[in-house]
């Protein structure tokens, strides 16, 4: 009780608010616990049944993950304080609160973070609860109200007494010790967010064009400095790329993990501001790291930074707005993964020496061309739309339709960056042009259609790629 009564006064504060927005409160009692505990007030209770529901996937996750099944103890209370009914909808992640004529004012509910990493054999897609460090996913502890999704948020976070609470949502560095309190524009942004705490956790922050923090948890050997250089590097390089500055801070959520029995620890994941690096310990960067992997990393952090533009700003149908319940089907994979993915090479390769920068973007798009030329048949003939739908479920899953999504989706931005540069004769590239779709997207407010795009292109670098698009959009062969 004594724990919730510091929520309450920061829910105290914020009733002058005209707009009164969701109030989440957060609570990671005490230092071995498997649980964490949400508590969601309504300022203005709708009237039951309300329903609550919990994300199966996440945006760019392209797959199914069970979230909902390590909720527990789902409760719902009346404005006068009482116990309403709770029902498990008997399909998808959803519960029933409250009866016809009722007013839901709370929901409670516990997430078991230590079941969730056992169950969930992907390192990136599940949050974790380790001696002296909690790492939390905001789409795998945060539920919500439908209906409520677009309204804004305010957040109150606890920790144990002493450990440091930090969350992307408002990056500070030194973070408070116990609580933490932030907003979040929707239930997307914070869903979108991370929570990480623990006296483990590693914080760093080094100032630039966009303020870069490093958010690190290792379980071995780890040089914070030459890591933090990279990310620094990459950022630059990506925020030079694409222009503008759509956020102050980007965080680095860098786990570095002994490995459990049949996990995986290859993928990493974009967020709005921040990206999570969720790696075994061999791929900690030491003194005794290869330049392969030094390289390895940098392109990395440049690709899953690049996402914070491209899908997370400029996106296709079916991306935004989300579909938390199920995996949507996006047309546009090719773009997100594909366009994100070149951007940051052409990035990186314009940071370096001109030479250099030259031999890097080849040996990339001579890996890109290699998947390509080995997937099989039957995904060479399929159209890149068609390829991507399979992507929006089995991505990861089954990494030929990932990677060959992604590969057909880079070499098409390679040969459109190509055509515009020879044909400008060196005023304009492909950055020209997805710098105007950024801006259209945030201007309208509204994804894009594939067949928008040439045309787009066209009026930001007066370069017609049409025949290009149709090109890589057709099935490789017949």
């Amino acid at each position: 009780m004594k724990r919730w009564g510091v929520l309450a006064v920061f829910l105290c504060a914020l009733a002058a608010n005209a707009e009164s927005p969701l109030k989440y409160g957060l609570s990671y009692r005490s230092e071995g616990v498997n649980v964490v505990q949400v508590r969601i007030d309504l300022p203005s209770p709708p009237s039951a049944p309300v329903s609550f529901v919990m994300p199966r996937n996440y945006p760019g996750g392209y797959e199914f993950v069970p979230y909902d099944s390590f909720v527990e103890d789902v409760r719902a209370f009346s404005d006068e304080g009482k116990p309403m009914a709770v029902k498990r909808a008997p399909d998808g992640p959803r519960w029933l609160l409250g009866n016809a004529g009722e007013n839901v004012v709370r929901v409670e509910y516990s997430i078991d973070v230590v079941r969730m990493e056992k169950q969930i054999l992907s390192s990136v897609d599940t949050s974790k609860v380790r001696p002296h460090y909690v790492g939390l996913l905001g789409y795998s502890v945060f539920a919500y109200i439908d209906g409520l999704e677009d309204t804004k948020i305010a957040l109150h976070v606890e920790g144990p007494p002493g450990w440091p609470v930090f969350t992307t949502l408002a990056p500070a560095i030194p973070a408070p010790l116990q609580t933490a309190s932030v907003f979040a524009a929707n239930y997307y942004a914070l869903a979108d967010s991370e929570i990480l705490m623990g006296p483990d956790l590693q914080l760093r922050q080094s100032d630039g064009t966009i303020a870069l923090a490093m958010a690190v948890y290792a379980e071995g050997e780890e040089d914070l400095s030459q890591e933090s250089q990279l990310a620094r590097t990459a950022l630059d390089r990506v925020q030079h790329y694409f222009g503008d500055v759509p956020f102050p801070t980007y965080t680095v959520q860098l786990e570095l993990l002994k490995p459990l029995p049949g996990h995986d620890y290859s993928f990493a994941q974009e967020h709005l501001n921040s990206g999570t690096f969720s790696l075994a310990t061999d791929e900690a960067i030491t003194a005794h790291t290869t330049p392969q992997l030094i390289r390895r990393r940098l392109v990395g952090y440049a690709h899953h930074m690049a996402h914070s533009w491209i899908p997370k700003r400029a996106y296709g149908e079916g991306y935004i707005p989300f579909l938390w319940e199920m995996p949507p089907v996006i047309d546009t994979i090719w773009f997100n993964e594909g366009f994100g993915r070149y951007a940051a090479i052409a990035a990186l390769a314009d940071g370096m020496p001109a030479h250099e920068g030259q031999e890097f973007r080849q040996d990339q798009l001579d890996g890109l061309r290699n998947i390509v030329s080995e997937a099989p048949a039957f995904i060479r003939r399929m159209p890149l739309v068609v390829l991507s739908r399979e992507a929006s479920f089995l991505y990861s899953q089954d990494f030929r339709t990932g990677m060959n999504t992604f590969a057909r989706g880079a070499l098409m931005a390679a040969q459109i960056d190509d055509r515009i540069r020879e044909q400008s004769r060196g005023k304009k590239d492909l950055r020209d042009a997805l710098r105007a779709v950024l801006l259209q997207t945030q201007k309208e407010h509204r994804p894009f259609k594939i067949e928008e795009l040439a045309p787009l292109f066209q009026q930001a670098t007066g370069v017609d790629v049409s025949e290009i698009f149709q090109h890589w959009l057709q099935p490789l062969e017949h």
